[in-house]
Order: C-alpha cells, then structure tokens, then sequence
C-alpha cells in the first residue's frame, strides 16, 4: 500500500514499512531521476520478500562555493546531492550493503536553443549517478572464523587522520581537493580470518581502478606544473592518452594482506600491497615541431607505476591523549619517461629514470588529539608525504584543528583549522605553504547541519598550498540526514 503525506510518502507490506523521504524525491524533476528513484522502490518491495531486515539511510545535501578573487569573484561550486544506503540481513550470517549517490553538480552550460530543448536537461544543470559500494557478507564463510566480502567496497586501511599512506587498495576520489580523504570503492574479494587476538586480511582485487582527478584548473596543482618547452617553442597545442593496465590477472590485478590486533589498549598493525599507483605519471613526452618559427604541439602520454607497499600503523591513548602513527615504504618498479625533441637533424630522444626500485620511499603520519575539561577539541598531525608525492619530491606537512561546541552542541566554532608545510628548509621564508579553514556549523535541530567556512591559502615558492593561493573561496553546506 502506498501512503501519501507531507514528508514524501511511505510503502507498507505485511507489517512492514518504508518511508520515502520528500527530500529524495526532490531529485526526481527529470526523467531518469525519476525512473531511479521507482527502481529503488521497487528494490525494497523485492527484497523485503526474501529478506528479513532492511534498513534505509542516506542524506540530503547542497554545497556552494564562492571564489574571492581581489580582482573578480565568481561561483566555483554548485552541487545538490542525495545519498541513499540500503542494508539488509536476510540471514545469521549474510549481510547486504548497497550505498548509491544522485547528484547534480556543476554549471548550466548552454550553448544553443537545442540544449534547451534536452528531455534529460543536463544541459541546465548536469547530474549523474554513482554506486559507490555494494556488496555482500558472508560470515562463517567455511569456517566459523572467516568472513568474506565480494562486490564493491570501499577498503580504508590505517589510523591516522585522512591521510593514510598504508592504504592503497581504494584509490582516491581526487575531485574535491579539500575532501581529499574520499575513497572511490573497487571489486574486490576480502576475506577475514578472526584468531584472538589478531585478524588476518587477504584482499583480491582482479581490476585495476585508478584515482579520479579535479578539474582542470585544479589538476596541475595535484600533477605538477606544466612540462618546460626548449627555449625558442611556443605550445599551439597539446593531447594526452592516459594507458590502464591490460585486462589481464598478471597485469591489472592487485593483492594485499594485513595482519592487526590490539596489545596493552594499543591497535596496531602490519600489512602488505603488491598493485598500483593511483596517479599516472608521465611515460611518454613528444614535441612535434608544426613551422620554422617554432610554433610546436605537445603529445604526452601517462600510464601507472606499479609499486609494493610494506606498512603499519598504531593507535592507542597515553593519559587521556589519543596517540597515532602510520608509516610506508614505497617500493616502486624503474619508470622511464621518454623525451621527444625536434633538432635539425631529426628527432632527439632522451631518458629520464623518474622511478627506481633502488630507490625506495618511507611516507608516515604522527597525530594526537585530546579534549580539555571545557570541551575545546585539539586535533594535530604530522605527515610526511602528500599523497600525490613520490621519491624525492616528499614535502613535510602540519596540520591542526581546534574544535569548541556550544548550546549542547548545536553550535560548534573552528577557530583554528590549519595544513602548513616547508618545502625547502635551507630558505623556508620563500618555501612555504599555508591553507586556512575556520569553519562554523549550526545544528537547530537533529540531523540537520548548516555549515559556513572559508579557504584561504598563501605561500612562496613550489608547493600544493603555495599554487592555490589566488583560489580564496567561502563556502555554504547544509545537510539532512535521514
């Protein structure tokens, strides 16, 4: 029986009920937005035959962002957004998660009266869907104490704050460079096996998926700066072709085992990742000469480097102060980039070896945290290592949060949220790197969030903070949680 009110509307079988939220069914004003969110009915209706549980979460929520250029402002970010979780028991020892995002992002981009016509209205205002995890549990899965998960999932290993160098089986979801804790879920096969006071962990993952990357006007910051041309060439044009690993379970696949548990009130633990990195990095760079006066195009091609990944990590407390630590050391195969180079006696190739597997490298994090008397939360991290760095281009990086809530918590004020880093510490007046993020949020009542913040950045010289320092913005977030 469907069920008609103001909130949305709710669906009742047999004793059982579901409720449609009205804020899901805002996403609904085009077609297919519609046709997604009757295929979600229609699934619940199916499942609640067979299953014995189900349960639905998700959440609601707008972002806005505002650029404040001295010159020009301008909107940089526009998005509505709806989650929806679905979770299931149908048995003892299954489980069910599917986690799926509806989405609107992005600008009108209107170029004719054709665009306008568009049933799909994209056009208008882009959208898109997106499963970010579904997958199934089997636990006592031929043995009592193993578990096991197929499907898509997202897989975090590590202790420390966002940044996890020990975890490189998701790859990062890279489009909003200030989430950069996002994780993009992959198939995998996982499987647990639970012997006191340690767990084993063997993960499988037969498809290689790489990270996703932000904008353009952002992506350079993430890769590097644009590749110099020779002295006398001026880019017309230039093309890239990014190569993904072959399709093949000695090429694409990867594997990663962990072995964790706790001694003394202390979590720790080792683990192991034979697979690939995330990011591409320049295979290929060719310069094709177009005229005498030195007008040239620019073809690069970019593809992974495999790497093994030897970690660990520790949590615990010391006197009521939360403590962590993550370590990595990456071991990378040899990756040589090729060089292209018009001369008057034809093209010129040279080598360049930016990865070697002599050359190993060691990421890690220390934090700590602790909330005084009063209620104020201090949260402090060292990193070394971003995680878009390798080799010798590892920078040192520190970041603190102070936290103060108010009202019984309706009102919570960051008055300090700070990521610094020292690029060069021969001459750290002229390499530094400073981001600044206060943020206020309000809560008036219970799962609804209203949060107002800034990004401001500064520095000198070559570092990730330094070359967003023209990228000033406020932003706006409100959220529903259902």
């Amino acid at each position: 029986m469907l069920n008609f009110n103001r909130a949305g509307f709710s669906v009742q079988r047999e004793g059982e009920f579901y409720e449609i939220n009205r804020f899901t069914l805002y996403a609904a004003r085009c077609a297919k937005c519609a046709k997604f969110l009757l295929w979600i009915l229609l699934s619940i209706l199916l499942i609640s035959r067979a299953f014995a549980q189900v349960n639905i979460g998700g959440y609601v929520e707008t972002i806005n962002r505002y650029w404040i250029s001295p010159d020009s402002g301008k909107w940089t970010w526009n998005e509505v957004r709806t989650e929806v979780n679905l979770e299931a028991t149908p048995g003892d020892n299954l489980h069910f998660y599917s986690e799926v995002r509806l989405r609107a992002l992005g600008f009108p981009n209107i170029t004719s009266i054709t665009d306008l016509q568009r049933r799909e209205k994209d056009k208008a205002f882009p959208w898109s869907l997106m499963v970010r995890e579904t997958y199934l549990d089997i636990y006592g899965f031929i043995y009592p104490n193993i578990d096991l998960r197929a499907g898509k999932q997202i897989i975090a290993w590590g202790t420390a704050d966002k940044i996890n160098p020990t975890s490189n089986l998701s790859s990062y979801d890279l489009e909003d460079f200030f989430e950069f804790g996002e994780k993009i879920g992959v198939n995998a096969l996982r499987v647990n096996f639970t012997l006191e006071p340690v767990t084993l962990e063997a993960d499988f993952i037969p498809v290689f998926t790489p990270s996703t990357l932000p904008p353009p006007e952002w992506t350079n910051i993430m890769l590097g700066e644009d590749i110099p041309l020779p002295t006398g060439m001026h880019l017309v044009n230039k093309s890239d072709t990014v190569k993904l690993p072959e399709r093949k379970l000695n090429k694409s696949a990867e594997a990663a085992f962990k072995i964790s548990g706790t001694l003394w009130n202390w979590d720790f633990s080792l683990s192991y990742f034979y697979g690939y990195d995330g990011l591409p990095l320049g295979e290929r760079v060719e310069i094709i000469p177009l005229d005498t006066l030195g007008n040239v195009n620019l073809k690069i091609i970019t593809s992974y480097p495999r790497i093994q990944v030897i970690g660990g990590d520790f949590a615990g407390s010391v006197k009521g102060i939360g403590v962590w630590g993550e370590g990595a050391l990456y071991i990378p195969e040899d990756f040589i980039m090729t060089r292209v180079i018009p001369s008057p006696y034809g093209p010129v190739m040279e080598m360049d070896t930016l990865l070697k597997n002599k050359s190993p490298y060691f990421k890690f994090v220390l934090g700590a945290d602790y909330t005084f008397k009063n209620g104020m939360y201090f949260n402090i991290q060292y990193v070394r290592g971003f995680l878009h760095e390798r080799g010798d281009s590892l920078k040192d990086y520190f970041i603190a949060r102070v936290e103060k809530k108010f009202f019984n918590d309706e009102l919570k004020i960051v008055p300090v949220g700070i990521a610094a880093t020292i690029s060069d510490w021969d001459n750290p007046r002229e390499n530094y790197g400073v981001a600044y993020l206060p943020e206020i949020s309000y809560s008036p009542y219970d799962n609804v969030e209203v949060r107002l913040g800034a990004h401001i950045l500064d520095g000198k010289g070559r570092n990730v903070f330094s070359n967003m320092k023209e990228r000033d913005e406020v932003f706006l977030r409100v959220k529903l949680s259902f």
